[in-house]
């Protein structure tokens, strides 16, 4: 299934949560531009605009910003997308 929408996400390399999040979302047919926040070290400043804290990952959908990855976060990312 793929779902028309985009996602940006704020990963790190060797995070194991940010794997995850790269895993859940191809899983659930979402697009996702990512940003290393190693790389770039502007994406936290980035995500701190979006979430007012520097954890990552971060997935941003149409303006919602979605912190962490747990099956709460699984879900509302579902929702958000209605997956």
């Amino acid at each position: 299934m793929i779902i028309m929408v985009r996602a940006v996400i704020y990963t790190a390399p060797k995070c194991p949560h940010s794997l995850k999040l790269k895993e859940f979302l191809k899983e659930t047919g979402i697009g996702f531009e990512e940003k290393c926040v190693f790389t770039n070290p502007e994406h936290f400043e980035e995500i701190f605009k979006a979430t007012e804290q520097k954890g990552i990952p971060v997935t941003i959908i149409d303006g919602d910003a979605f912190v962490g990855l747990d099956r709460r976060t699984q879900r509302r990312i579902k929702r958000k997308v209605g997956a």
